[in-house]
Formats: C-alpha cells, sequence, structure tokens
C-alpha cells in the first residue's frame, strides 16, 4: 500500500476505487477546530433521578415481621432471627398470610405502608399493637451485570440505591480488558451507550443514574474496537483505547515505534470511516520533525481507525525488485531474451 496523495487547501474529496477520500493535514488548527466542536450530549433521558426512591416490596421477598410485647404471633426468636425461612414469604400475587389478620396484600408498598396496614389491621384485634416490618430477603428485583467484569452475575435490587457506580462496585470492578467507555445499559426495548467516567461525572451533577428491575448492564472488551497498527511500525497490530482514549502518538509508541530504518517519516496516515458508506476522511501527519510528535499526543484517535505508517522510496524498490528476480532468474534459466524479460517484468 503506497500513500501518494498530499492535502489539497480546500480538501475536497477524491475518489479513489469508488471511495470519496478527503485528505487533511493534522496541523494545530486542525486540532483546535476538534477540540471547539461541541461535544457529544450524553444522552441519560430516563436514567437520573432527582433522589433514590424507597425500596417497594414485590413477589418472593421475604418480610421480617414483628409485634412487640405478643409473642404469640411472633415467629420462634422473635426480632433476632435471621433464616429466611422464619420469614413471611410474599406469594406470587403479593399478598402475605398473618395471625389476626390473614391475607395482605404487600406487593407495590415501601415496608413504612406496609407496616402502616398492618398496624391498622392488627388494631382490630389487639390494644395499640407495635409493628416492625422489613425485607428479610431481596427477591422480586434484580438486575443483571455481565461481560468485562469480574462477577457477572445477577444482583438484587435491594434497599440500598442500585446506581450505575454500585452495580460496577458489586460486580467487583472492571476486568483489564474492559471498555468502560462503551457500556450498554438495557431497559425494555431501549438501549443507552454509557462512558462509566462521563456518566458518573453526570450523575453527580444530576443526579443519581439509578438502575432498575429487569435492567441489563453490559461491559464490553476494549478487543472489538481497537486501533489498527500497520505499515512500517516495530510491532504492527491491534492497539486497545483506555477509557475511551488514545492519542495517535500513544498508538505509535505501543506499537513499538516506527522503524526508522524502512519508514518515511513524511507519510504518517490516520484512516477513518467517513459519515457515507464509501467516505473516507484521511489525515496526513510529516513526522519529518520531531516536534510535529506534539501534535500527534494531541490528537484523539476512534474506535477501528487505521494507523499506517508508509515505507520509504529505496525500501519499497527493494521489495519491487525482490519480487521481480524471482521471475528474472527463471526467465534467464529457459533462454528468454532480453525484450521478454523486460515484457514479463513489466507485466508485474
Amino acid at each position: 500500500m503506497k500513500m501518494t496523495m498530499r492535502p489539497n487547501k480546500r480538501e475536497a474529496p477524491v475518489e479513489v476505487d469508488g471511495l470519496s477520500l478527503t485528505l487533511r493535514s493534522v496541523t494545530p488548527q486542525l486540532l483546535n477546530a476538534q477540540v471547539a466542536r461541541a461535544p457529544e450530549a450524553l444522552d441519560l433521558g430516563g436514567l437520573v433521578a432527582e433522589k433514590p426512591q424507597p425500596y417497594r416490596i414485590g413477589p418472593q421477598d421475604v418480610l421480617l415481621v414483628t409485634v412487640w410485647d405478643h409473642p404469640e404471633i411472633s415467629l420462634p426468636m422473635g426480632p433476632n432471627r435471621s433464616d429466611s425461612s422464619y420469614g413471611n414469604l410474599v406469594d406470587e400475587a403479593g399478598f402475605i398470610y398473618f395471625p389476626y389478620v390473614g391475607k395482605l396484600k404487600v406487593s407495590g408498598l415501601t415496608t413504612g405502608e406496609a407496616r402502616e396496614a398492618l398496624t391498622a389491621q392488627l388494631a382490630k384485634s389487639l390494644r395499640n399493637p407495635q409493628v416492625d416490618v422489613k425485607v428479610l430477603v431481596y427477591r422480586s428485583q434484580k438486575v443483571y451485570v455481565g461481560g468485562e467484569v469480574r462477577n457477572p452475575a445477577i444482583y438484587p435490587v435491594t434497599d440500598v440505591p442500585f446506581t450505575l457506580a454500585e452495580a460496577v462496585n458489586r460486580a467487583g470492578g472492571f476486568l483489564p480488558t474492559a471498555d468502560d467507555s462503551r457500556m450498554v445499559l438495557t431497559r425494555g426495548t431501549r438501549s443507552w451507550k454509557l462512558n462509566f467516567h462521563k456518566a458518573v461525572a453526570a450523575g453527580s451533577r444530576l443526579g443519581p443514574i439509578l438502575l432498575q428491575d429487569g435492567d441489563t448492564l453490559q461491559v464490553p472488551s476494549a478487543s472489538e474496537t481497537p486501533v489498527y497498527m500497520m505499515g512500517e511500525l516495530t510491532r504492527p497490530g491491534n492497539v486497545p483505547l483506555v477509557h475511551g482514549n488514545l492519542s495517535l502518538a500513544k498508538a505509535i509508541s505501543e506499537a513499538g515505534g516506527i522503524q526508522v530504518a524502512s519508514s518515511d517519516a513524511t507519510s504518517i496516515y490516520v484512516i477513518r470511516a467517513g459519515g457515507s458508506a464509501n467516505a473516507v476522511d484521511v489525515f496526513h501527519l510529516d513526522a519529518r520533525n520531531p516536534a510535529s510528535m506534539v501534535l500527534a499526543d494531541r490528537f484523539a484517535l476512534n474506535p477501528r481507525d487505521i494507523v499506517y505508517v508508509d515505507a520509504g522510496t529505496l525500501v519499497r524498490f527493494n521489495r519491487v525488485m525482490n519480487l521481480l528476480l524471482p521471475t528474472i532468474s527463471a526467465a534467464t534459466s529457459v533462454g528468454l531474451t532480453a525484450a521478454q524479460i523486460d515484457y514479463f517484468a513489466n507485466r508485474r
């Protein structure tokens, strides 16, 4: 691959093999224009709450109900019991059964509302009943946290606000391979792409980002959207973004640097998919002056960018000759004329 284009003043697209290429030089003006561009708005609609809502009881939750001074209707061990088998299970219809009350619907109530409902019913049989209600086991509401976290699992929603940061904390934090800048939160038919650090920062200003029952939080791997390093580099390959950030200079450094003996320092390119299927943006950096690497350090790469370092003229000549020599040697061995050799060489 040889990039022979050079940026023009108007940066007008040119057609190359059916692709619309726009070539731009990496200059201070280009970098300033990128910085001045309005940042992409973080869509947190429906996720941010002014304040956490109290936990509401649901089916399969286990409640601990204590009526003080009435051990005849409190279960064995009174308030000291902790095993869920001694609690009051909320059935699928949202009811619990309690002595002197019978079936009482508690689904959708907070523990305070459930306490008031039980107190009102027990007051019909007892004088000034003192009732305490708390959730012993949380089972009705769940959130799944998966992907590149240390402990992917289904986690119950409890009375502790289930914020985005709390979800990551419960899952043991991110793995080194995680790309926390492209987390996907799915709720029903809607999904949000979240940069963890930006989302948490926005949540601290606007309100907590709360997860709800049935939400799925998926953390992708950084290997899914790398930057591709090609050409005259010490270690061509893929370089992952860190927290969604990677500069051109850092990417070249991660690839072991440019091969001085074989590279063309005037021809460093960043190739990026444009806004349409056949549009390609190509950014050109002339690194003959080492100070130009300051510009490279300020040039932010995007996922799936291609960084290509071209070979020098002498290296390309030697590679072409290495391709031609076997053909010339073979032709000589069968006694072809010089004109015939030249013909076959030019066909290559």
